[in-house]
């Protein structure tokens, strides 16, 4: 989490330059590596979903900026094998797929937490990046 802020700068000509820079960095979940995925809701603009090695966390950026050091959901760690990637279902506000090196799982809120509802585990090979297209029908009508 990153707070900018605007610097005048003033430059020889006298000209007053404004320039973005970074205040404060606040750092929270500590890994040795960089986040694996980064992904906004699509249903709810203020949910982030960010998977990390052995995790993925739920942050919820609306939070007054105190309350914003801990995702309001992190995850078990992962067991056996390694996250890769993950996004938000496009079409069930609480459905989070996770993949991994040995396969996906499928995550429904309204099911339950603190297991994934679904396991997919039949895959021969590592998925490192996927992500849901939308189309829209031209034929459909609106009610």
């Amino acid at each position: 989490m990153i707070d900018w802020s605007i610097k005048p700068q003033g430059n020889q000509d006298g000209e007053t330059k404004l320039a973005e820079y970074v205040r404060t960095t606040y750092e929270t979940e500590r890994s040795y590596r960089p986040v694996l995925a980064l992904e906004r809701s699509p249903f709810y603009d203020d949910l982030i979903l960010t998977v990390h090695d052995f995790h993925f966390s739920i942050w919820k950026t609306s939070l007054p900026f105190e309350e914003q050091e801990t995702p309001i959901y992190r995850s078990a760690n992962t067991q056996g094998a390694h996250n890769t990637y993950g996004a938000f279902s496009p079409t069930r506000p609480g459905v989070i797929f996770i993949s991994k090196t040995k396969g996906i799982d499928v995550w429904d809120f309204v099911d339950q937490s603190n297991l994934p509802s679904l396991t997919l585990n039949q895959i021969t090979s590592n998925i490192t990046f996927f992500k849901f297209q939308q189309f829209q029908n031209k034929n459909a009508r609106l009610t």
